[in-house]
């Protein structure tokens, strides 16, 4: 185990010898924030971050809290990315906002963190795109942020800089795909929400990774976080967080120490990878990644889903 102090010493040796781009998605809380403070303090500043949310004020409130460089610039993209179409805009808005500095097709992006999430005892609720709102944020959202970014990611890894996707949710933490209900329309529960999205996300890991070799996609599972996440829970259930907060929750800041060093970790620099609380890959034997049949349904099912997120639709 990377002990927090050796962690943060790797971080701060970081020093590119380009201005890194980094989009943080549901960076305006819990352990986004964490990883988006934490990276700002690595770069010393120096550094183009875009947060992208629903809070404009915390994410304004953040940014005043990172460090100041000659070349800092920090934005915010406002984004409800329950819906596909509003992630096809957002990921428009990041490419026009970095196209505005590299120019048409040069603009690169050296990292995507995907934290986005909603912590929900709700049974199955659509959204206006037919999604379950809890697995529109943890899986469809995500994956098709990433779909709309490849290609300021791809220009990111031919310029010879670093290219990575961080997604922060449950790595080994899934169960064997139902490929009966992909999407969980039938039998939705919240268990099997939880349980299909991380293995959905670990599956993902495997297929981009094998289509797009020279960049790097991660899916970690960040442990027990003390994060404001909490408050989607009944108040009986919410009067229990100073409690697990006291036997053991990691705090945001630190949390956010430990991403961001593998975020930027050499070990990880391309290729798929599933990663725990400390940065360290999980057991091979919890992914439930290797059925190709499987992964060619669930690919299939995620376009169908998503086809109908693009502007305009």
């Amino acid at each position: 185990m990377h002990t927090l102090s050796r962690v943060k010493a790797s971080s701060a040796s970081f020093n590119p010898s380009y201005r890194p781009t980094a989009l943080f998605v549901g960076g305006t809380s819990g352990v986004g924030r964490g990883t988006a403070e934490a990276f700002a303090r690595a770069t010393k500043g120096r550094a183009h971050i875009l947060i992208c949310g629903r809070n404009r004020q915390a994410a304004e409130e953040i940014i005043a809290g990172f460090p100041n460089h000659d070349e800092s610039k920090y934005e915010f993209v406002e984004c409800d990315a329950t819906l596909m179409k509003n992630v096809v805009q957002a990921a428009e808005e990041v490419k026009r906002r970095i196209s505005g500095e590299a120019g048409e097709g040069k603009a690169k992006l050296n990292y995507v963190v995907l934290s986005q999430g909603i912590l929900t005892l709700h049974g199955f609720d659509p959204t206006s795109e037919g999604i379950d709102k809890k697995m529109a944020l943890h899986f469809y959202g995500r994956w098709k942020f990433v779909d709309e970014l490849l290609p300021l990611l791809e220009n990111a890894s031919n310029a010879g800089e670093e290219a990575r996707v961080l997604n922060i949710l449950g790595a080994g933490d899934g169960n064997p795909v139902d490929t009966s209900d992909l999407g969980l329309k039938t039998n939705y529960s919240v268990i099997a929400s939880a349980k299909q999205g991380c293995t959905y996300n670990d599956i993902f890991v495997a297929e981009y990774s094998s289509r797009y070799p020279n960049i790097s996609f991660m899916h970690l599972a960040p442990g027990w976080i003390n994060t404001p996440i909490v408050r989607g829970l009944p108040w009986y259930l919410r009067t229990f967080a100073p409690v697990f907060a006291l036997i053991g929750a990691r705090s945001v800041s630190s949390c956010g120490e430990y991403l961001t060093w593998a975020l930027l970790s050499p070990e990880y620099k391309t290729g798929g990878f599933w990663l725990g609380p400390n940065g360290d890959p999980v057991d091979e034997s919890t992914l439930h990644v290797n059925d190709d049949e499987v992964r060619k349904k669930l690919v299939e099912h995620y376009k169908q889903e998503v086809a109908g997120g693009s502007v305009g639709a």
